[in-house]
């Protein structure tokens, strides 16, 4: 029996690249400003180390943390800010409002914060920070000399956090319209995949009818010719041949209606007869002709394959044909082998193709794009049987389907 090992390598979920390098520099910073700020709070600024450190420590804190939490890092932020400037400024040796190691963290915050919660965060963040940084300049000026480096002190403030801002805003919209497009492309594919299905089902149903319909029209030919064929034929059983043959020419009428309805406008009307089991060697040869390396097994004799109910014989026939499709798009030159076989009341069918020399095996997706292989299982499913698709363990790819084997005319 056909035992091929699919290749089935679980799904492995993944971290979002920008998350990691985005908690990678805000933990950088953090650690950065930490060892900065409280070390020059004391020396230079000649605060408290307890008082240094700690705001030192909060200014460190509120970075990462507006990776999770954007307003509460963004308010703890302004806080610490204000708190270092009064405490800088009440001992009246800085006349800089704003240190340098505030100025880093904060634009660190309303970037990083900005960019995971809205603009008004940063916007209000940015706003905040500025008019505190004014009021400890306005309250703590000195001589005329301080007063100039003060002011020059909070433009540059307000000027590097507000092109920070301005960066995190166009970061923002850009991320606002990348997700955009994901969903409207993801939207498009359902309805691509949607579409695709539909149109198989349709597919699907015209040959249906093109199968069935042959048969109920030998029924309803044989059931009205019975009254003259068989001369010794009773009233009453003639009488039930016609109703027999009445009953069939409804049913055939219903089915064109109901074709004629899944049938869409561009669709052009197929005449000629469905191929089938005894189809495939042709099949095979022509994939062969047109360069394709393919070597067919097929053990069910042709008095047997003739025998095939006609549904199955055209599924296992399509099921080939697209396998075959396949090999060629995507592991062109691979060599195939196509493999038919009756066994414990059922038909196996298989198409497994090696690896395509000088270049890596490229699968077709099981479930997007094309008819494919979800055509495939759908035509499977509606005979009760199953199709199975996937990569080999040697690079290549294989289609196994199994259907509960049917002769014309059971039931």
């Amino acid at each position: 029996m056909m035992d091929a090992t699919l290749g089935a390598p679980a799904a492995r979920q993944r971290l979002d690249p920008a998350l990691v390098l985005l908690w990678g520099l805000g933990g950088t910073a953090a650690v950065a400003v930490l060892a900065v700020a409280s070390a020059l709070g004391s020396a230079i600024y000649g605060i408290p180390v307890v008082l240094s450190l700690l705001f030192a420590l909060g200014q460190a804190a509120a970075i990462p943390l507006a990776i999770v939490f954007p307003r509460t890092a963004m308010g703890l932020s302004v806080v610490t800010l204000v708190a270092f400037a009064v405490a800088s400024a009440s001992d009246g040796q800085s006349p800089w409002p704003v240190a340098v190691t505030s100025m880093v963290a904060q634009s660190c915050v309303i970037l990083i914060a900005t960019v995971r919660s809205d603009w008004r965060t940063g916007l209000i963040g940015w706003a905040a920070g500025v008019a505190g940084g004014v009021i400890v300049g306005l309250s703590t000026l000195g001589s005329p000399d301080a007063g100039g480096t003060a002011l020059a002190d909070l433009i540059v403030f307000a000027s590097i956090t507000a092109a920070v801002l301005l960066a995190a805003l166009l970061v923002s919209q850009w991320q606002a319209v990348r997700q955009q497009l994901q969903r409207e492309q993801q939207t498009s594919a359902s309805e691509l995949a949607r579409r695709e299905i539909a149109e198989e089902r349709t597919r699907i149903a015209r040959e249906l009818h093109d199968v069935v319909a042959h048969g109920m029209s030998a029924i309803q030919v044989q059931a009205s010719s019975a009254r003259y064929r068989i001369p010794s034929l009773s009233d009453e059983a003639a009488d039930e041949f016609d109703d027999l043959a009445a009953t069939a020419r409804n049913a055939m009428g219903e089915m064109r209606r109901l074709l004629g309805v899944l049938r869409s406008e561009d669709t052009v009307i197929e005449t000629a007869p469905q191929p089938g089991l005894p189809d495939v060697p042709g099949l095979v040869e022509r994939a062969v002709r047109a360069g394709a390396v393919v070597r067919l097994e097929n053990r069910i004799p042709p008095s047997d394959s003739a025998a095939v109910d006609s549904a199955l014989s055209l599924t296992v026939y399509r099921i080939v044909q697209e396998s075959l499709s396949n090999v060629a798009r995507h592991s062109t030159g691979a060599e195939t082998l196509v493999m038919i076989a009756e066994a414990d009341g059922s038909i196996d069918v298989e198409v497994r193709n090696e690896a395509a020399a000088g270049r890596p095996a490229s699968a077709p997706a099981p479930d997007m794009g094309g008819h494919g292989i979800r055509g495939m299982r759908e035509r499977a499913a509606l005979l009760g049987g199953t199709l199975e698709a996937g990569r080999t363990d040697d690079g290549g790819f294989v289609v196994r389907a199994s259907f509960p084997l049917k002769k014309k005319g059971s039931a």
